[in-house]
């Protein structure tokens, strides 16, 4: 969606606010198809546009409402924004008014909110897929993402909560997590996404067991080069399973392609109908933030494309 339809949509629907995800009362959402909320082909005909976004702690905060406006300036479609779990009483994505907030410095600005990240919880709610606060963490999130307006959540199950797949006990632990967790997505027509560690098989390990279309993968392949194997392939066998992309090249700009095939990794993404976001994860090797970010923009445009 072209910035100017964006805020022409948004403009048409006013100040409409969503009711609050509170139990089994909230309003049933229509079921999941296999993806969700991608745009559909151009009535011209003519090729869309890939949209590009980036994440928050990478334009320099996590849940920073003023990374809305600096996304703008970027030439950013849209933004990642986080959900934090501060302790000095900080504005944060909990509480309904930020929520107002940050729908309308979105509209305002003509940036759309792609998606919503699970931020740090803080180590007393570490490992995220074994601590039974996490479920609830989850579900806040859902509610989150369905009242600013997103209908994919990051879920970030590596680091300290990277499921270590040879543990039955950890897999299962999850699975019943999620399987809970996935109902309350599915009501509010949201998709966790889950970055991970692990390899394409094993992922759709996890989601066959939790059996819900509420639950993705979000896919890094960057994350796979470097902890697991070559991301070559992995697509494919993901499929419309793929529900966002982060993109990122280490510690080198997009074009400077030493760390994985991004035109491969384009082609294989066309081909199996990948139609969401484009996500940067990027830095400033530079220095320069602004031209680095920029040029990292440009070359997203130039070698991604939209399935036809």
């Amino acid at each position: 969606m072209h910035r100017r339809d964006f805020l022409s949509h948004a403009a048409a629907l006013g100040a409409v606010s969503l009711p609050s995800l509170t139990s089994a009362q909230a309003p049933a959402a229509p079921a999941l198809p296999a993806r969700r909320a991608e745009p559909n082909p151009s009535p011209s005909g003519q090729p869309l546009s890939v949209r590009v976004g980036m994440t928050d702690w990478n334009l320099g905060k996590r849940g920073d409402i003023t990374k809305i406006a600096l996304a703008r300036e970027l030439g950013l479609d849209g933004i990642q924004v986080s959900l934090t779990f501060p302790t000095d009483g900080s504005p944060h994505l909990r509480q309904p008014e930020t929520q107002v907030a940050f729908k309308r410095a979105a509209l305002e600005n003509g940036v759309q909110i792609c998606s919503l990240a699970i931020g740090n919880p803080g180590k007393s709610r570490l490992p995220f897929h074994t601590n039974p606060a996490s479920a609830i963490l989850l579900v806040e999130a859902v509610e989150v993402a369905r009242s600013i307006g997103t209908t994919n959540i990051l879920l970030p199950i590596l680091g300290d909560s990277h499921i270590d797949m040879t543990s039955q006990a950890q897999v299962d632990t999850f699975v019943a997590m999620m399987k809970e967790v996935a109902r309350y997505a599915e009501k509010a027509g949201v998709v966790v996404g889950l970055e991970d560690w692990i390899s394409a098989a094993d992922n759709l390990r996890l989601l066959d067991a939790i059996g819900s279309d509420a639950v993705g993968v979000y896919y890094d392949a960057r994350n796979i080069k470097a902890k697991v194997h070559d991301p070559y392939g992995e697509p494919a066998m993901l499929g419309a399973r793929i529900h966002q992309v982060h993109i990122k090249n280490g510690p080198q700009l997009m074009r400077d392609a030493e760390q994985l095939d991004w035109p491969r990794l384009a082609r294989e993404y066309e081909a199996i109908g990948y139609r969401g976001w484009y996500v940067l994860e990027t830095g400033s090797p530079s220095g320069d933030f602004v031209a680095d970010t920029k040029a990292n923009i440009e070359y997203v445009r130039r070698t991604f494309r939209m399935p036809t």
